[in-house]
């Protein structure tokens, strides 16, 4: 997605350095003028035809110049509006188009759909920036939608606090073939963020751009938000 806010710094800065020039410029087209008309030869005089083209152009540039400014303006506008218009996000219940999500609280949940043709499945929790499994278990193949929540427990037993991680399932059918298996992560919406010069969801599983999430829902209790995760 185009970073609109920083498309609009952008504009307005070329803007602006434009419109400095155009009137440096202009100043010097006056001055060679005058001189020029201050000197002409009385028999020949200048013709005013060609300075006249000259003043066209520059208020053709000029134009130009708050067009751009004006685009600036209805981006920084429409960014705004962006902005307000996510707030009703706050406090809902999404689901996003991500395997990864940061650890920050007490887990990470993150739902998944088993195709119907799996003969094994294999889940891993894999370190962002490491990339290395600090979790995994075998998985039911049973057909369906569940949840998957972390506590950052990893296999050796030791916890983590904090990180990225990303849900990783291989499934295999009976023939032996790779499945796809869906994944993203369920959040709760804490805060808009605009600091990264995006329009940006703040949530207890890390930030996220509203253009990956997958729905929105009312946000309930912790002890009801949660569906049977299926059995190894």
């Amino acid at each position: 997605m185009v970073d609109a806010v920083s498309q609009a710094a952008t504009f307005q800065s070329k803007a602006n350095s434009s419109s400095a020039r155009l009137a440096e410029n202009f100043d010097t087209f006056l001055s060679l003028l005058t001189a020029q008309l201050q000197n002409q030869d009385p028999l020949e005089p200048v013709d005013s035809s060609e300075f006249t083209n000259q003043l066209v152009q520059f208020s053709g540039v000029e134009q130009q110049i708050q067009t751009n400014s004006a685009i600036a303006e209805l981006i920084t506008v429409t960014a705004s509006s962006t902005a307000a218009s996510l707030s009703s996000y706050l406090g809902k219940a999404i689901e996003v188009n991500s395997i990864s999500a940061d650890l920050q609280g007490e887990s990470i949940d993150w739902i998944y759909e088993m195709p119907a043709d799996v003969e094994k499945a294999k889940l891993s929790i894999q370190d962002i920036k490491t990339g290395e499994i600090v979790y995994s278990e075998d998985m039911s193949n049973k057909r369906g939608r569940f949840d998957f929540s972390w506590d950052g427990e990893q296999t050796s037993g030791d916890d983590l606090t904090s990180g990225s991680y990303a849900l990783v399932i291989r499934a295999e059918n009976a023939e032996g073939d790779a499945v796809d298996v869906p994944v993203r992560v369920k959040a709760h919406v804490d805060g808009i963020d605009l600091s990264s010069g995006r329009t940006m969801l703040s949530t207890n599983a890390g930030l996220f751009d509203f253009a990956s999430v997958l729905s929105v829902t009312e946000s309930r209790p912790s002890s009801e938000d949660k569906t049977d995760t299926a059995d190894a």
